[in-house]
């Protein structure tokens, strides 16, 4: 099978790049390498996009918003026009479910409103994606570096990005259309990952509970390899509860 993969050096593609290569041939773009893809040449002859290039983030959103509009919505909309006939999985996210809160979340739901109008897509919306090295700056790289100064009260499902990698996988295959959640089931306290730091409360911009519904996925047999406290606990992190 031929892949265009974008976003191929981003934290979740460069897995994934790994991952597919193995049995597919593999076309990668990523604005690390000068690939934007408002004006960068998408003349590829192949089977199937994955769509993964994005701006991520809740907080930087508010502070560049027409960024995020620009590269979540605009961009997006350019791949869907030039690939008309390809099949095209692409990255929504869990933020979805209360677009309102935050500019990032509202992005994917117009590239959710974008997809619509392609007949073969699939919108995949990860969950909470973590892994021995996260995303520079975000909640478990600050934990995992012992520079975490609070925890919030909210709940999440964490997803190993080994899992979603999995997850893109079996979804590959399907003929799947629409959008289908990515995470585990399981939804666990953020507190619980760092109970002995300070609480705080001031997070109305973002959603207080994630948990993804894994029916479909589990009807494609799919099942998580890592459960998030294992995970910090083997990696030497203390405190979780």
């Amino acid at each position: 099978m031929k892949i265009l993969l974008t976003g191929h050096k981003g934290f979740i593609g460069k897995y994934l790049h790994a991952k597919l290569a193995k049995k597919h041939t593999v076309f990668g773009l990523d604005s690390i390498e000068g690939n934007n893809l408002l004006d960068c040449d998408l003349d590829y002859d192949v089977d199937v996009v994955i769509h993964l290039a994005a701006k991520t983030g809740v907080r930087d959103s508010f502070k560049k918003a027409n960024a995020y509009w620009n590269t979540n919505v605009e961009a997006s909309k350019r791949l869907f026009h030039a690939f008309p006939d390809t099949r095209i999985l692409y990255a929504s996210s869990s933020s979805i479910y209360q677009a309102e809160l935050n500019p990032y979340a509202a992005s994917k739901l117009m590239l959710e409103q974008v997809a619509s109008h392609h007949d073969n897509c699939l919108g995949m919306r990860f969950h909470t994606v973590y892994s021995d090295k996260p995303r520079s700056g975000m909640f478990m790289d600050k934990l995992l570096r012992g520079t975490l100064e609070y925890v919030t009260s909210h709940t999440r499902d964490f997803i190993h990005v080994d899992d979603v990698c999995d997850a893109v996988e079996l979804l590959l295959s399907s003929d799947l259309t629409g959008v289908v959640d990515v995470g585990t089931g399981v939804t666990v306290p953020v507190q619980n990952l760092a109970p002995h730091l300070p609480l705080n409360l001031n997070t109305q911009n973002e959603r207080q509970h994630t948990q993804a519904n894994t029916e479909i996925l589990e009807s494609l047999g799919f099942k998580p390899k890592y459960n998030v406290k294992k995970f910090l606990t083997n990696l030497g992190v203390e405190h979780i509860i």
